[in-house]
């Protein structure tokens, strides 16, 4: 029963909430409290977004607050989803809400790259300011916003702490009172843009997010080179190799900048890339302002722009100018020195196009025919006995059947449900995993040790200790019996 419950501070996750929790309520170990809290014991407490709670969790930790603020002002949705397109924006929204878990698979969390583990970061100077107004320090959302690496109210560089965001950690709760050194320096930044593109993304993070704007990011940040070098004259294609030298050389003296690339500009411009870090990026060369970004408006058209698009569709029907003169009541003069604008003198009326482009999709039966290939993927993913197993996952599966990223969680529910039947946590697999590596040992006739059983899985003890009490749901009793006793 849950008697005390902190209240959360000012831009603090609720990881950091639950961990304070966790500290000032006396537990014993972890996996008491996790019994507490989470639907699952096993489960990895998740330090950017949240897990399935029991019901006494929700009642706590929504007594002063909805579900949805705690989601808006206690969790990384902010950064990760504000710039989605408005239906899976929802949908993330409302995955994380109702604690379904699939929000991962709607969300553009980038992966870690060159087996780089994230940490749980700080600034020591926020830490300090915490103590003394609240007694202790706690983790900040906006110090874990990937692409700020200055503390935007203090201007000193932020620290890495030693807890990881992994999915490969023990699970813990680690309070930033703990972690963060009682007395530390500040190492101070001096780069200006540094500086700069920190206070714009922690603003930009900060306010409310737009969950029913149907524009999308794209088409706004598009909107906004009107008037600039960056636009053609009739503002429909982009100066886009102009803009890219620019924007370069505007944030030259910047480190650690990825943003680079001139294709991925360009995929942010088609709607192709949500990363925030960039489109932020983005955001400030252009001079919008945080306002405008987190309420993108496309301007109106004007009546001239209305009026010509609408002598275009009537001369792609066919109609001769005299015609569309006649049916939009204009002078035959002006309406033929619009048509000249684009197609020339001696254009021709163009012939009625064929339909063309991507064909719908029927989703029901590319699902209802993709099943038996994802049913071959997991017993690949299980193994036969002999080869080693692997865990079985949307994205494995995708991986073995060439489908593209989140194919199967957005548009196959059939075979997401297939997989999801052999959901397990990290510390089931581990089973698994050393029991198949048991089996191979005892085939040939090895004696059974700890060290050879580390050697075939390349397992650390501690996660080898976690994964005991699964043994049993996997091996013979006599196998299980023997395996246990290995350490």
């Amino acid at each position: 029963m849950i008697v005390y419950f902190p209240t959360a501070y000012t831009d603090e996750l609720l990881y950091s909430q639950l961990a304070r929790y966790y500290t000032k309520s006396g537990y014993m170990a972890y996996t008491f409290a996790a019994e507490e809290l989470f639907a699952s014991k096993t489960v990895r407490p998740d330090m950017d977004f949240i897990n399935s709670y029991t019901s006494a969790a929700v009642q706590a930790i929504t007594r002063n607050i909805s579900m949805e603020a705690v989601i808006e002002k206690h969790t990384m949705f902010p950064c990760y989803g504000r710039f989605l397109p408005r239906e899976r924006r929802q949908k993330a929204f409302q995955s994380l809400v109702s604690m379904m878990g699939n929000y991962y698979n709607l969300l553009p969390i980038p992966q870690s790259k060159n087996g780089k583990v994230r940490c749980l970061r700080y600034c020591p100077a926020c830490a300090a300011n915490d103590r003394e107004q609240y007694g202790e320090a706690y983790w900040h959302r906006i110090q874990q916003i990937i692409g700020i690496h200055v503390c935007p109210a203090h201007r000193c560089y932020l620290m890495d702490s030693g807890v990881m965001i992994s999915g490969k950690a023990t699970p813990s709760f680690k309070t930033a009172e703990e972690m963060i050194p009682q007395s530390e320096s500040c190492v101070f930044a001096d780069n200006e843009i540094e500086i700069r593109v920190a206070v714009y993304m922690a603003e930009v993070f900060q306010a409310d997010v737009d969950m029913d704007s149907c524009v999308t990011v794209g088409d706004f940040l598009h909107s906004q080179m009107a008037n600039t070098q960056y636009r053609s004259v009739r503002g429909e294609q982009r100066n886009i190799a102009v803009f890219h030298a620019d924007f370069k050389e505007y944030y030259g003296d910047l480190p650690h900048n990825w943003f680079t690339e001139l294709w991925q500009t360009q995929k942010v411009l088609t709607n192709d890339r949500v990363n925030f870090y960039e489109i932020c990026l983005m955001a400030m060369f252009l001079g919008i302002t945080i306002d405008e970004l987190v309420h993108m408006e496309l301007p109106e058209k004007t009546q001239q722009q209305l009026f010509d698009e609408e002598v275009y569709r009537l001369h792609e029907q066919g109609l001769k100018y005299p015609a569309i003169a006649k049916a939009l009541s204009a002078p035959y003069v002006t309406v033929k020195a619009i048509g000249e604008r684009r197609y020339g003198t001696y254009h021709k009326p163009t012939k009625a196009l064929l339909k063309s482009g991507a064909k719908p999709q029927n989703w029901n039966q590319i699902d209802e025919n993709t099943l038996p290939l994802v049913k071959d993927a997991i017993s690949q993913l299980q193994g036969d006995g002999t080869t080693r197993p692997k865990k079985v996952t949307t994205f494995a599966v995708e991986k073995i059947l060439h489908l593209s990223s989140k194919k199967i969680s957005l548009h196959l529910p059939k075979c997401l449900a297939e997989i999801q039947r052999y959901k397990e946590s990290q510390e089931q697999y581990w089973a698994r995993e050393v029991v198949w590596a048991a089996r191979q040992l005892k085939d040939t006739g090895v004696t059974l040790t700890w060290r050879k059983v580390r050697d075939l899985t390349n397992m650390r003890r501690r996660d080898f200790e976690v994964c005991l009490p699964y043994i049993h749901d996997y091996a013979e009793s006599e196998l299980a019996g023997q395996m246990i006793h290995l350490l």
